[in-house]
């Protein structure tokens, strides 16, 4: 029976679960992005066009795309578009069902919250409106055997293709292997292992794990200076331990979803997202901005900020996290340093940097960092500068003093930033054999830090020092065994203002670009004919990190070339770790490395041991 029409005043009795429909759940069925995209359209004059109904439910034309609702729920709604899981057009059909449907739900029926995630327990394929006995049920049921054995077999698709990947060696990678991990990744996003228990994962999805992997072998099959194969192993090894505990959890057969459980919500302020989707960030506090070349000649710059809302564990809330871009040499040549051209997403640094802003409807990238595409609204908070108080609160969470539960997980890495609150400026220095400038600096808790910035960065030298008289804060990124500056808190006739050393402008906070010059010429002329010479003293890696460091050389070697055996060197330092490792009583690192030793260099072994390394390197990175 058809019956074309652009709006359903009655109201329909296989609708019942899409009653109180929300926009918390309908995030969690997609992200905070889909569902604007989808109001949209339900709003547009002919978004929704009601094409066919029945008993069961109902067929909508959703801006050109086929929509199926029924009595299911909103975790059955299917559409015959390309896009692989849920799309717009799902959460636009979810928001015409809800208002069709009676006034509330059947008592006892699931909230529908529950109904609308992945793996879900709900009325089974193929059934209509549940009948009241079974609605009344007091207990979730788990997953369907289908659905179980879908995962299962994602699961064993991905165990073969990375131990396909690792076995050809990942310098020998190509852009078809990229490909083929971006197409896994969908196939995994359907198979429904989203969103993953938080309890057991740390609330990273499994497809986003996947997704970083693909975008490292095509940095790396692309020949990125920025891509590693240290980079890729450690992804690729996430992804193969994540699989291993989803695979244990389907094997218990647990009563309960444990994969895509109901009861661990993402948190508000994080935004619900799925791969590379759209969250809105409540409170950004731009923390610094750095530019950045390669030997091949790309240019590009990082941004990084604190996300005061994102969950970093399920205990603890605010994060760092970072933007990137660039541009490849010989393309975009506006694409230049510039601290009041626009660089990301199309406003200047300048602009980025005044103060703390809300985000809305920003890219986030797999692996939590945001992304720099897309044209996301920034609202400014407060008034001009930053808040002294605000930043003492960032210092502390990025301190010392951060447990390694709240920095290391799946997905996740020490962000190696931490911001630091100045008492006292001390000697500048040069370091004549590493070619650095340095500044000391006394932290507001007694510790001393020495500034490094390279003599090649002239631009940064002057910044650094034309400020470091005003310095408040001071944000330091760990890079290349040196505490480099990369965001300068300076006090300005009253105010906290936020500089780079390797873009804001020196002359920024003078009188004028003249007057500073001239006093700029005397000063150096000053510090050159008083500045000390620093030696480098480079101070030897701890036990632990040593143990590491040994073991990842190596692993990371053998991934490279997948060579199935140790080499005579190789297998002189894993004993040397497990010897050490073994002193310390490092337990699992001692087993790690007597495990290398004991036989051949499978896929498995290799990714086992890599997942063990980077876990007790991260781990020792916070602790120190």
């Amino acid at each position: 029976m058809s019956e074309p029409t652009t709006s359903a005043p009655r109201t329909y009795p296989w609708a019942a679960p899409y009653a109180g429909l929300d926009d918390d759940a309908l995030k969690a069925l997609g992200n905070a992005g889909l569902l604007r995209r989808a109001r949209k359209d339900y709003a547009a004059e002919d978004g929704v066009t009601e094409l066919s109904h029945d008993p069961k439910g109902v067929v909508l034309a959703v801006s050109g795309a086929s929509v199926r609702v029924d009595g299911r729920g909103p975790a059955a709604v299917s559409c015959d578009c390309p896009t692989a899981g849920v799309c717009q057009h799902v959460l636009t059909a979810c928001l015409w069902a809800a208002a069709v449907a009676p006034e509330a739900p059947p008592q006892g029926a699931e909230p529908v919250v529950a109904q609308s995630l992945p793996g879900a327990s709900g009325p089974g394929p193929g059934s209509g409106a549940a009948p009241a006995s079974e609605t009344r049920r007091t207990a979730p049921r788990g997953p369907s055997e289908a659905v179980l054995r879908r995962r299962r077999e994602a699961l064993a698709e991905v165990r073969d293709v990375v131990g396909r990947l690792m076995s050809g060696g990942l310098s020998h990678l190509g852009p078809d292997d990229a490909e083929t991990l971006v197409a896994l990744a969908g196939r995994v996003r359907v198979a429904g292992f989203e969103p993953v228990e938080p309890g057991q994962v740390g609330g990273v999805r499994f497809v986003g794990l996947l997704r970083v992997a693909a975008g490292f072998v095509s940095g790396l099959a692309g020949r990125d200076d920025a891509v590693t194969e240290s980079d890729l192993l450690d992804a690729l090894a996430e992804v193969w331990a994540m699989g291993e505990v989803l695979q244990r959890a389907l094997d218990t057969g647990s009563g309960d979803d444990p994969v895509g459980g109901q009861d661990h919500p993402m948190p508000a302020g994080a935004g619900s997202r799925t791969d590379a989707e759209e969250l809105d960030v409540a409170r950004w506090v731009p923390l610094g901005a750095r530019w950045w070349t390669s030997p091949s000649g790309s240019r590009g710059l990082a941004y990084l900020g604190w996300d005061s809302e994102a969950a970093a564990s399920g205990t603890v809330a605010g994060q760092v996290r970072q933007v990137v871009t660039g541009r490849a040499s010989g393309t975009d040549p506006g694409f230049q340093r510039s601290w009041t051209s626009p660089l990301l997403w199309g406003r200047s640094l300048g602009t980025l940097c005044e103060g703390a802003f809300r985000l809305t409807a920003v890219r986030a990238r797999p692996d939590g960092d945001l992304g720099a595409g897309g044209t996301p609204v920034v609202h400014r908070l407060d008034g001009d500068g930053f808040d002294l108080a605000e930043l003492q609160q960032i210092a502390e969470r990025t301190g010392a003093g951060v447990a390694p539960r709240d920095a290391v997980g799946f997905g996740r890495r020490p962000a190696n930033v931490r911001l630091v609150l100045v008492r006292d400026v001390g000697e500048i220095g040069i370091d004549e054999v590493r070619q650095e400038l340095t500044l000391a600096i006394v932290t507001s808790g007694g510790d001393e830090r020495a500034l490094r910035l390279p003599v090649t960065s002239e631009q940064a030298v002057q910044t650094l020092l034309s400020v470091r008289s005003k310095l408040v804060a001071v944000t330091i990124e760990r890079r290349e065994d040196r505490d480099e500056p990369v965001g300068l808190f300076v006090r300005d006739k009253g105010t906290i203002r936020l500089v780079s050393p390797t873009i804001t402008p020196a002359w920024t906070f003078e009188s004028s670009l003249w007057d500073f010059w001239r006093r700029r010429l005397r000063k150096l002329r000053a510090q050159a004919a008083s500045a000390r010479t620093v030696r480098s003293v480079v101070a030897p890696p701890t036990p632990v990190r040593r143990v590491t460091l040994l073991l990842g050389d190596v692993l990371v070697a053998a991934a490279a070339t997948g060579r199935p055996f140790l080499t005579a060197r190789q297998r002189s330092d894993v004993e040397q770790a497990r010897a050490l490792a073994r002193d310390l009583g490092l337990a699992t690192l001692e087993r790690t490395a007597g495990g290398l030793l004991a036989g051949e260099l499978t896929a498995p072994a290799v990714l086992h041991a890599a997942f063990v390394v980077g876990r007790a390197r991260a781990v020792a990175d916070v602790a120190g």
